[in-house]
């Protein structure tokens, strides 16, 4: 388990044979709710020590439970500080919905994880991940990629105003962080991949998380109902967590660069 003492965070375990392993920590975003509480659940059990980040300090049982705010730099780098100088990798899960001011979803949504990945990569041992979860509401942002590299080459200070200055209402901020997290997820990629360490993004369809409703506020209930209509119902935390934890793991040291989409088959199967 996880060893607070230990200025690496690492514990040796010893395996049936005898021989000592070494178990790095993954850091979890939004591990209060939803897909992060699923995914640092799911790791705990598996055996892996997790450090969960959140607004409030609360998640499953077993995990390092660490309050942060992550719209606030100042508070992301004081968490920072406090962690391992050796991680695993980490899994960037915490969102919020189009239903928040626009300032505070690119803090969340884009520069929270932009900011996590340069100061944690290098901790990240070798044949570690970075795992950001977007969504395929990314697919509906009618942003350039021009428009993405743009606020990707900007400083943190001065993103928001390059976002507000495209005209964007909450529901078309989420989709344009979401467009750029993925853009970012390849720059992650490329900076990591030197050091053997990937990046790669999930992006889950309607999924049943405490924010569903704000996605039916924003979205429109019937545009929400039409995708259950298509594939049967929503997702469920559950149904991401598993191949989170598989991007992150050793199992998946050939798996680079790449977004997958986790929605029942919603975008390939709709018209």
């Amino acid at each position: 388990m996880f060893d607070p003492t230990s200025p690496t965070g690492r514990t040796e375990e010893s395996d049936t044979g005898g021989a000592a392993r070494i178990v790095d920590p993954v850091v979890v975003t939004g591990c209060a709710s939803g897909i992060g509480a699923a995914v640092a659940a799911l790791l705990v059990a598996r055996g892996i020590p997790v450090i969960g980040l959140d607004l409030r300090a609360v998640g499953p049982d077993g995990v390092d439970l660490r309050a942060c705010d992550l719209s606030d730099p100042a508070a992301i780098d004081d968490a920072v500080a406090r962690l391992p100088g050796r991680i695993a990798g980490i899994a960037s899960v915490a969102g919020v919905p189009g239903t928040h001011p626009a300032e505070r979803i690119v803090a969340v949504n884009l520069l929270a994880p932009r900011r996590l990945g340069a100061a944690l990569l290098p901790r990240i041992a070798p044949g570690g991940a970075i795992v950001n979860v977007a969504s395929v509401a990314a697919q509906r942002s009618d942003r350039t990629d021009e428009d993405v590299a743009a606020v990707l080459d900007a400083t943190d200070e001065d993103v928001p105003a390059l976002v507000a200055a495209h005209g964007l209402d909450g529901t078309a901020t989420y989709d344009f962080t979401k467009k750029a997290l993925l853009a970012l997820t390849r720059r992650q990629a490329r900076a990591g991949v030197a050091r053997g360490v990937r990046a790669l993004s999930v992006s889950p369809g309607p999924t049943e998380t405490p924010i569903l409703g704000d996605f039916e506020e924003t979205m429109g209930a019937d545009r929400m109902a039409a995708a259950v209509a298509i594939v049967g119902r929503h997702g469920r935390p559950g149904d991401n967590a598993p191949l989170i934890a598989f991007l992150l793991s050793q199992e998946a040291t050939w798996i680079n660069a790449v977004d997958i989409p986790v929605d029942g088959g919603l975008l390939g199967i709709r018209d």
